[in-house]
């Protein structure tokens, strides 16, 4: 595995000025590569409790690929939720997605890309959140996935890969909050 020490990252975000957080996510695009080669891009939604007002509907009407996590770490008016709330948040990253080069997965190189990512751009009381599932491009937010279908062989190979997904990211200090939703405080 390569280190992400090695690695270099390239972010881009937008801002909008005259617009409110109610029109549209703060989301970071940050590119992972080597010398001549891309290694993996990353997605992370930025929310700033607080000054971010009402993050639950802004993520409903600009959601990209969080279908999941804003429902359960936003109250129905835009809180944020008890087992989120007991972290106290000065800032929360929702990792939104991680797409690794065909040659560089299953050596846990998305995963660490994505902590890196988030640990440079986070302040002091950083709350990280993701959903550990893969990423089928073909669906969009709202619509089934395959790890939810009833068709045995559809299911089972996404069933299993969510599976690894959650150990691996507890081995690195998430914890699940609800839904298989999970977070960590940043250090």
């Amino acid at each position: 595995m390569v280190s992400p020490d090695r690695l270099h990252i390239e972010y881009t975000t937008r801002q909008f000025a005259d617009e409110t957080w109610t029109a549209r996510a703060d989301r970071w695009h940050i590119s992972f590569y080597v010398p001549d080669e891309t290694v993996g891009t990353a997605v992370i939604t930025r929310v700033i409790p607080g000054a971010t007002p009402d993050p639950r509907r802004a993520l409903e009407a600009d959601p990209g690929m969080l279908d999941r996590i804003p429902r359960v770490i936003f109250t129905e008016d835009g809180g944020l939720a008890p087992a989120v709330d007991a972290m106290a948040p000065r800032m929360l990253l929702l990792l939104e997605s991680v797409e690794v080069e065909e040659k560089w997965r299953g050596q846990s190189v998305g995963m660490s890309l994505a902590l890196t990512a988030m640990r440079r751009i986070a302040v002091p009381g950083t709350v990280a959140v993701t959903y550990p599932a893969p990423i089928h491009l073909q669906h969009g937010p709202g619509e089934v996935c395959s790890y939810e279908s009833d068709d045995p062989e559809v299911r089972w190979p996404d069933e299993e890969a969510s599976e690894k997904l959650r150990q691996a990211w507890e081995r690195r200090g998430f914890r699940p909050i609800g839904e298989a939703v999970y977070a960590m405080v940043l250090d």
